[in-house]
């Protein structure tokens, strides 16, 4: 799970904290400034959701069409 923690501190070094208290992050943002220390994003974050610690809508997330698609940390 190293990739897991490291893309879960990444998100809150530059996400939103909404009122829920949740952090929050569009797709097109984390991708973006993710993607150059891994390339793997998109597997991370479907693990990441299977394992219930962060949530998005749709199955799978695509670079350029789900840019607007919302990822919130759970844990």
């Amino acid at each position: 799970m190293g990739g897991l923690n490291k893309i879960f501190r990444y998100l809150i070094s530059f996400s939103a904290v909404g009122e829920d208290g949740h952090v929050s992050v569009t797709f097109g943002q984390l991708f973006e400034t993710y993607v150059t220390i891994s390339n793997k994003v998109v597997g991370i974050l479907l693990r990441a959701r299977k394992h219930g610690l962060v949530h998005f809508e749709g199955e799978m997330l695509w670079q350029g069409k789900d840019d607007d698609v919302i990822i919130t940390l759970l844990e």
